[in-house]
């Protein structure tokens, strides 16, 4: 009887936290990234996010890798301004670009708004940057930037296309791109 209750519990427990999972992958000709996040939960501040990502890109044959690893809290921006919803977060990151290895820390935020008459669909931007103080390796500065159109599908699942840009500037007075471009994608949440 007691191992039921227990094996019962674990079930409920499970399924609570299974449904805060997301996985998103997005791709272009030249790139595939994938990301998971899990929520940590609601507090004062916000909904709290843990993140992970990975990306490779071949755009010319550089044979670029990056991943990343943040936390973020997110949030509705108010009542007076309906379908707007904004966020803060900080990540470490660490990237190998055309021979050249960088890492860092970096903040940044994003905004969304979803118009109340088209509640199905999102426009979402993002900007992280990392200034020399956070950086490491071959790089000085860090910056990304992305905006993305997303129509949510099912109120689990999500098809969006957008635009990234991800750039180290390094030591050496050059810049290296992680990557930039187009790109299509779908995130489900279980």
């Amino acid at each position: 009887m007691l191992l039921r209750h227990i094996v019962a519990l674990s079930l409920l427990t499970f399924a609570s936290t299974a449904i805060a999972d997301t996985i998103d992958l997005n791709l272009r000709n030249s790139s595939a990234q994938f990301q998971y996040s899990s929520a940590m939960g609601r507090n004062a501040l916000g909904k709290s996010e843990l993140h992970f990502g990975a990306l490779y890109s071949n755009a010319d044959n550089s044979h670029n890798t990056y991943g990343d690893l943040g936390i973020a809290v997110r949030d509705e921006v108010g009542d007076k301004a309906p379908g707007f919803s904004a966020g803060l977060g900080i990540k470490a990151l660490a990237s190998h670009t055309n021979g050249t290895t960088e890492s860092g820390i970096a903040i940044g935020g994003l905004i969304a708004y979803s118009p109340p008459s088209l509640s199905r669909m999102s426009l979402v931007g993002q900007l992280y940057f990392a200034p020399n103080i956070t950086t490491f390796g071959d790089a000085n500065r860090y910056g990304e930037a992305l905006a993305q159109l997303e129509f949510e599908v099912t109120p689990n699942a999500a098809a969006y296309i957008g635009y990234r840009n991800i750039k180290f500037d390094l030591n050496s007075g050059s810049t290296a791109t992680v990557d930039e471009g187009a790109y299509i994608g779908v995130r489900m949440s279980f």
